[in-house]
């Protein structure tokens, strides 16, 4: 089994059905500026949907979102080539809880750039990120999105997650995901 601290075995390539050539990978430390574009290409309302607020992340954010603690999460993000340069796709991750008693807890999120949405993409991340999870000893994902974020409310039903409108705030959706542990 692989160091939890190496996440390298899940790096994939993979093919859209129109053939261009996917890379999925765990994000690095010196993918900064491309992580960076990717955030700045996406649309205001991509952002929005992502982050529930118009506000846009800021560069220590950002640092942080490549700066990865990979013993308490992951991010993986695919990529192609467009014009000899590297293009980042999308991303997906999960964080888990700060303490011990929430450490089998993550949150998770994913967003894909406008011009790759409804290929798959966010379906192949997720599923590979759901694995991942549940190797590192996850027991648990969760997250909340806008109750009509018909994307990923989609996406969401597809892959088994709960999904709760949250009471206290109905423009919300809470998902849930309980994960099962590996097979031996």
């Amino acid at each position: 089994m692989p160091a939890l601290d190496d996440p390298s075995h899940l790096v994939e390539d993979w093919q859209l059905s129109d053939g261009t050539p996917v890379r999925i990978r765990p994000i690095r430390a010196d993918d900064l500026a491309l992580h960076t574009a990717f955030v700045a290409g996406l649309s205001r309302e991509t952002g929005y949907r992502r982050l529930l607020s118009p506000r846009k992340p800021q560069p220590d954010e950002l640092w942080r979102m490549t700066h990865i603690d990979y013993l308490r999460e992951l991010a993986l993000i695919a990529t192609t080539g467009v014009d000899g340069q590297e293009e980042q796709m999308g991303v997906a991750r999960y964080v888990r809880g700060e303490t011990p008693a929430s450490a089998h807890i993550a949150e998770f999120a994913v967003v894909i750039a406008d011009a790759w949405q409804h290929h798959g993409i966010a379906l192949k991340l997720m599923r590979k990120l759901i694995d991942a999870a549940r190797a590192a000893g996850v027991e648990q994902l969760e997250d909340i999105t806008l109750y009509d974020n018909t994307g990923m409310l989609a996406l969401a039903r597809k892959l088994g997650f709960r999904l709760q409108r949250d009471p206290g705030d109905p423009k919300v959706t809470r998902l849930r995901l309980a994960l099962d542990a590996p097979a031996t």
